[in-house]
């Protein structure tokens, strides 16, 4: 009896193994071409003096040893970082707040309502948000140097002075980033059952040691999440710092990414631009690396 010619190939399709690679390879194919060639293509230019329109020359990694002698390479990393410092904590601080506050809400009358007011500013696009704060800062008609100022305070004017240009961009993105935050961990609380905050409330556990010792624990993979997430947006700011400030006074608020696109599409320099690029990758990646070392990789993974 001939074997039908399919028959082989129908039974390795059926195979468990087969069958996951191609699930996962259309995937893969859309992520090589878009995610990983490019990484790989940004670290071929960094390695050339690429300009568009004078051609390019191979100087292996001077644009990198270039970089540690740029005053404004450091300036630039030192705005970044201390965004992130300020930033991250906002995000993640703000959108826990909101979370607990929404579940202490419970199902109250306009309950959903606060949720969404919570959750709306994340709908809004980046021109709009730098816009309103903006105009909210603005030294002459901005709502809140104007009620600071009717409290009797003397406050600085924030986007024109170098020491509160950045904390100010922080303070706008909080605000505009915290509503997802707030959606993940009301999504992560809710998967917590009543109970064990009840027998811990029985055992006379007070509501900090109830948060702490209870809550944040039962949160990690969500804290997790939602740290990797904001590292990414906070190293990678861009339109905020564009629209609020340029990166002035001066470059007292120059961030890395508003670096890497001056020296990219202003003065030209593609290989410069590369190079600043694949640096803030390596950057994201490390603390990614560390936010999964100190929050537990493991309760990933199911505590393997």
């Amino acid at each position: 009896m001939t074997q039908h010619p399919f028959k082989p190939l129908s039974r390795l399709l059926r195979n468990r193994h087969v069958e996951g690679v191609l699930f996962v390879l259309p995937y893969a194919v859309i992520w090589a071409l878009f995610l990983l060639w490019p990484m790989v293509y940004g670290f071929y230019i960094s390695l050339f003096k690429w300009q568009p329109l004078l051609g390019s020359e191979f100087i292996g990694l001077k644009n990198y040893t270039n970089l540690l002698h740029d005053a404004r390479f450091w300036n630039a990393l030192k705005n970044t970082f201390w965004f992130a410092l300020l930033a991250m904590p906002l995000i993640i601080g703000i959108g826990l707040l909101f979370a607990l506050f929404v579940r202490g809400v419970g199902k109250r009358r306009g309950a959903g309502f606060i949720e969404a007011s919570f959750f709306w500013p994340y709908l809004l696009n980046v021109s709009i948000i730098s816009i309103v704060w903006k105009w909210l800062f603005d030294p002459d008609f901005g709502l809140i140097l104007y009620y600071l100022r009717r409290l009797g305070l003397e406050p600085p004017v924030f986007l024109n002075d170098p020491r509160w240009a950045i904390p100010a961009i922080a303070i706008a993105t909080g605000w505009w980033l915290a509503g997802y935050r707030m959606v993940v961990f009301r999504a992560a609380i809710e998967d917590i059952p009543d109970t064990i905050f009840e027998l811990a409330e029985l055992d006379g556990a007070n509501p900090v040691v109830r948060l702490f010792r209870i809550l944040l624990p039962l949160l990690k993979p969500a804290l997790l999440f939602a740290l990797v997430l904001t590292a990414i947006s906070s190293f990678r700011v861009l339109g905020q710092v564009l629209m609020m400030t340029d990166g002035g006074p001066g470059r007292a608020s120059e961030v890395l990414a508003l670096y890497l696109y001056r020296a990219g599409w202003q003065y030209l320099e593609m290989g410069r631009a590369a190079a600043l690029g694949f640096v803030l990758f390596l950057i994201i990646l490390a603390v990614t690396l560390l936010g999964f070392r100190f929050l537990g990789f493991e309760s990933e993974l199911g505590g393997r």
